[in-house]
């Protein structure tokens, strides 16, 4: 995943591309979905949530082995290696994610495509738990790892198993999948899983050669919208970098706001505030595409202060089953809020 550079007080002053994101701080003002057109940056949500308004929630707690379940099978995505699109360990992963959700008796939908630009071959994954209603919530990760090959500088190249960056995501939505199957829902539940978002290159470059499978699925639902092929998506919860030991999910400005407030009413209902929303920043990531269409999203990532953030200890080391428990909690005790929110506004 990437993140904003630039540093801001009153308003964005710039922004710099930095190993593969651009930082920023918590932007003033500003408010309500507003969504950047072209390919830029979406426009952050305004200052960090506001920590006493805390709406309840009532607790849904994951079984007490969940992040054990998704820890295991981070081990098993991280055994198959670097898994960027093409490597023999994407493949490998691509089939452990169909195989399992398959085992749970979901119907797996692949989406493989060639970009022309790129002649880059990418596959999403995506697997639909019906609820009463046709409205879509999506819950998303990404899948592939950062290429750590065949970049100028040679400090850029390693080899990288993205434990965190990428599998803890995956991890998360295979051991969500069959808690979510077993509690009837009023939306539908579509997990997805995201190819491509990493950027070819080195830099982020505002996402010029990034987010590949995002940019895709929210093209192809619109298209099927319009034509009325399909069922809205009404929001986007986005895991990414879920499984760090020393836990911290950021207030990412960049989310929408009513979302962020939610997240933040989970983590206390579940006596996890301590992991979530110490420190606010914006993260360009895979909600991007969803925010530019107007669709609410929320990033769920550990990006800010996050240590081994593309570097060679993105192990299993440095995770922990805990941290996926916690996060596994947080999105449990959210999810019926966000369908009362979501889902009877599409009345």
């Amino acid at each position: 995943m990437s993140r904003p550079t630039a540093l801001v007080t009153l308003t964005l002053l710039g922004f710099a591309a930095c190993l593969g994101a651009a930082l920023a701080s918590q932007p003033r003002g500003g408010g309500g979905l507003a969504p950047a057109g072209g390919g830029g940056l979406p426009t952050p949500q305004g200052q960090e949530i506001d920590k006493r308004a805390v709406a309840k929630l009532d607790v849904v707690r994951a079984p007490a082995d969940l992040g054990d379940k998704a820890f295991a099978h981070a081990t098993t995505l991280v055994g198959f290696g670097q898994r960027h699109p093409g490597t023999p360990g994407w493949s490998r992963q691509l089939d452990h994610i169909e195989s399992t959700l398959q085992g749970l008796g979901l119907t797996v939908r692949r989406d493989t495509w060639t970009d022309r630009k790129e002649r880059i071959t990418f596959t999403n994954l995506a697997a639909t738990i019906p609820g009463k209603r046709p409205e879509r919530i999506v819950l998303a990760c990404h899948h592939d790892t950062k290429c750590m090959q065949g970049h100028p500088d040679p400090a850029h190249n390693f080899h990288f198993v993205g434990a965190n960056d990428g599998a803890s995501g995956v991890a998360m939505l295979l051991a969500l999948a069959p808690v979510l199957q077993a509690t009837p829902r009023e939306a539908s539940i579509e997990l997805v899983f995201f190819d491509g978002e990493e950027s070819l290159d080195w830099a982020w470059n505002d996402a010029a050669r990034a987010l590949f499978g995002s940019k895709r699925f929210v093209q192809k639902h619109r298209d099927a919208l319009l034509l009325g092929q399909e069922p809205r998506i009404v929001a986007l919860l986005l895991l990414d970098m879920v499984g760090r030991a020393d836990l911290h999910i950021q207030d990412e400005l960049y989310s929408t706001r009513e979302l962020r407030q939610l997240m933040w009413s989970a983590a206390v209902a579940t006596g996890h505030q301590a992991a979530f929303c110490q420190r606010a920043e914006a993260a360009s990531d895979d909600h991007k595409p969803f925010l530019d269409v107007g669709i609410p999203a929320l990033d769920l990532i550990d990006l800010n202060g996050n240590p081994h953030w593309h570097k060679p200890t993105d192990t299993l080391e440095n995770m922990a089953p805990r941290s996926l428990q916690i996060v596994a909690d947080v999105v449990l005790t959210m999810l019926p809020a966000v369908e009362r929110r979501y889902v009877r506004r599409a009345d």
